[in-house]
Formats: C-alpha cells, sequence, structure tokens
C-alpha cells in the first residue's frame, strides 16, 4: 500500500510517498519495508486547467499515479485573517488551491476513505517555515546540511504527522536523500 500527501500549489507543487506499508489481518501496521519518496514539482501552464492536468500528468511520470488501494493526503487550504492571507484569498490562491485538491481525488475517483484533507494548522500549527525545515531534517535524523524545496519539506511534514497521529509510522525510512535546491 502507498500514501501521497501532496502540498499543492499553482506553481510548486511538493509531493512524497510512502511505499510497502503493509496490515495484518488485526489490522496493525507493518513499516519494516516502507520507503519514503518526495520531491517537488514545477508547474509551467497558463491557465488553471493546464496546471490540474500538468499536476496529475507528473503524478503518473513520477509514481504512476494512484490505484485502488492508495491512500492520498491533501493539505487543504485555509482562509487566514491576516493581510496576507485575505489578499491571497482576494486574489484566488485559496480557491485555487481546494480546485487542486479537488481536481486531484476526481481524477483518480477516490472514495472518501481513501482521501483525506488537513489545513496546514491541522498538521503544523503556525509554524513557520525554517521551524518545519529543522524538524525535517530532524525526523530524518540528519544535520542541516544542505537547502531543499519547502514544498517538498512541507509535504514531507504533513505526511509524517498524518501517519504518526494514525499509528500508521513513526519514523521515516529512506535509502537515499536527495538533494533538492530551492
Amino acid at each position: 500500500m502507498r500514501i501521497v500527501a501532496i502540498d499543492p500549489s499553482i506553481n510548486q507543487v511538493g509531493w512524497c510517498l510512502v511505499d510497502g506499508l503493509k496490515r495484518d489481518e488485526d489490522g496493525v501496521w507493518d513499516n519494516s519495508g516502507a520507503d519514503w519518496r518526495w520531491g517537488f514539482w514545477q508547474i509551467g501552464g497558463n491557465s488553471l486547467t493546464y496546471k490540474l492536468r500538468e499536476i496529475v500528468e507528473w503524478m503518473i511520470i513520477e509514481f504512476d499515479g494512484l490505484n485502488e488501494e492508495d491512500w492520498l493526503v491533501l493539505e487543504y487550504p485555509a482562509f487566514f485573517g491576516s493581510a496576507k492571507g485575505q489578499i491571497a484569498a482576494q486574489q484566488g490562491h485559496t480557491l485555487n488551491l481546494a480546485a487542486i485538491d479537488g481536481y486531484i481525488a476526481g481524477f483518480y475517483r477516490l472514495p472518501p476513505r481513501q482521501f483525506f484533507l488537513v489545513t496546514a494548522n491541522e498538521w503544523k500549527g503556525n509554524l513557520p517555515k525554517a521551524i518545519t525545515l529543522k524538524r525535517f531534517f530532524k525526523a530524518l535524523g540528519i544535520e542541516h546540511i544542505f537547502k531543499i524545496n519547502h514544498n517538498a519539506v512541507d509535504a514531507v511534514m504533513l505526511l509524517h504527522e498524518f501517519c504518526k497521529r494514525r499509528r500508521i509510522v513513526w519514523k521515516i525510512s529512506t535509502t537515499r536523500v536527495e538533494l533538492i535546491q530551492e
């Protein structure tokens, strides 16, 4: 089984995949063979329609899309009352993020039990990106030694928190740490 997390954006989409999860008949998760992969996609379409298609195409290219057993975790937009949040809402960014979530779930025809909408406040609260980055390197158990794209970091930490809260996976295990420049 795989669980995919998407940090949606119309410019750079962060993604994370944990692959190889198994569940026994008692419902206990076996993560011994699980592997984590992550990255981000630079989205280049001009219109929202083309951007939505491009995101799904990247999902197919990167990890063969989703199948009937997979779960999808999407960061769902929330309205923030700050000046920055109000500007984002007025410019339609908040609605665009919701459109990305809906398009992905609809494209793969996922039933509600297989996709999960999580707001940033639910998985990280009001933490700045620098703190999320520190938590990322701590979860990997390595020193903060290079730059990594913040959208990829958010997708990894969204999935990590989702899995921890559901007692699926507590530790990120990966065979490689890829350098992803911002």
